[in-house]
């Protein structure tokens, strides 16, 4: 499990399944009210029907379920749990990396024409 905020500074801490996360990511904007926080942290989208606990989040704008943005602190998750995320990032940015030099790739070839 693991242990997720609204936002960076909120005292109410609910868990969710690893494989609940999506669109894992740095940012610095919540999700919710978009409080901006002084650093990057680590942000992923959940369905608010999956999460275990109690988080801000009313479903007042409608039915549920909801996708949801979240952050994920380091001092809320086991070390395993945070290194499972760090890792994922790390293949998530080497192939945003990636398709980057494809695309230069494919542009040269493009403008050589």
């Amino acid at each position: 499990m693991v242990c997720i905020r609204r936002q960076f500074n909120d005292y109410r801490i609910a868990e969710i399944p690893f494989d609940g996360l999506s669109g894992i990511r740095w940012d610095t904007i919540s999700g919710g009210v978009n409080n901006i926080a002084p650093k990057p942290f680590i942000h992923a989208y959940v369905w608010c029907d999956e999460v275990i606990g109690d988080i801000a989040h009313s479903c007042l704008h409608g039915p549920p379920p909801h996708s949801i943005k979240i952050v994920i602190l380091k001092k809320d998750n086991t070390p395993k749990i945070f290194k499972k995320l760090l890792k994922l990032l790390d293949q998530n940015q080497k192939h945003i990396e990636l398709n980057l030099i494809i695309s230069r790739q494919m542009l040269k070839k493009y403008v050589m024409l």
